[in-house]
């Protein structure tokens, strides 16, 4: 009885740590909805805007809500996060935004901070089962998404002062946007319990970045309108297959992961 009541505990503790890691990042320091909030407002770099936004309210703050949510389900959403921690840090260090660096590290230590709830699903649940719709998806946006994110590093290295947020430049993350939608796709082709979720995070923010592009081409940071259609279509397709062909796997795997008794 001692150890389920201090079990309870604990995960309380870590549904309220989630909550307000996910409040920090949609609105401060994360700046989350409000870059997403001017996405549509020409008078702004739109792109930058909308990938500073869709970074840190799609695939941060959602995922500390998802773990606010379901704390022993949560592999799917540490996981996303420890990706995006990763790909925050190697971005600090080649566009030469070392600011970055510490964003990344705020982003793994909060992370960690709740991995660790009672009775939390292991990281590894489902195992490795590549999934060929989605590989084939993963692989055709690899070498796009790849180049973007080069192009964005190198802008943000020239130092081109079309916004700052936080005292950092949106270029150094819009690069970060374009290389963690290669490790997430990958990520959900090849991780059966992380499928849907991880899959259908990054279509949509492919999906909307390439609407906010296409509406607006000459944005900063922003994709060519063959891109912009390209990215939105990609993205949808992707969700849409994730959304499908996770179900299954987490169906399966809910199955045989026995619930924790408090």
């Amino acid at each position: 009885m001692v150890r389920g009541s201090g079990g309870a505990v604990r995960t309380a503790g870590v549904r309220v740590a989630a909550v307000v890691f996910a409040l920090t990042w949609l609105v401060y320091p994360g700046f989350g909805v409000p870059d997403l909030a001017v996405t549509w407002d020409p008078a702004w770099a739109v792109a930058l805007n909308a990938g500073w936004g869709l970074l840190f309210t799609v695939l941060v703050a959602a995922a500390f809500v998802r773990i606010a949510v379901r704390p022993q389900r949560s592999a799917p959403a540490v996981v996303q996060l420890l990706c995006v921690a990763a790909v925050l840090a190697v971005s600090a260090a080649v566009s030469f935004e070392w600011g970055l660096l510490l964003v990344a590290l705020a982003v793994a230590g909060e992370t960690l901070a709740v991995a660790f709830v009672p009775g939390r699903e292991p990281l590894t649940a489902g195992g490795v089962r590549v999934d060929r719709p989605l590989a084939v998806l993963a692989g055709l946006g690899a070498l796009p998404w790849l180049l973007y994110a080069h192009e964005m590093y190198a802008a943000n290295r020239v130092g081109l002062p079309d916004d700052i947020t936080i005292g950092l430049d949106h270029y150094s993350v819009q690069g970060a946007v374009g290389l963690v939608l290669v490790v997430l796709s990958v990520t959900a082709a090849a991780w059966a319990r992380g499928r849907r979720y991880v899959g259908v995070g990054a279509g949509l923010v492919a999906a909307y970045l390439g609407l906010v592009c296409l509406a607006q081409p000459d944005t900063p940071g922003g994709l060519a309108p063959v891109w912009s259609a390209l990215s939105i279509l990609w993205g949808i397709a992707f969700g849409a297959v994730a959304a499908v062909r996770g179900t299954g796997a987490v169906t399966t795997d809910a199955a045989a992961t026995p619930v924790p008794e408090h």
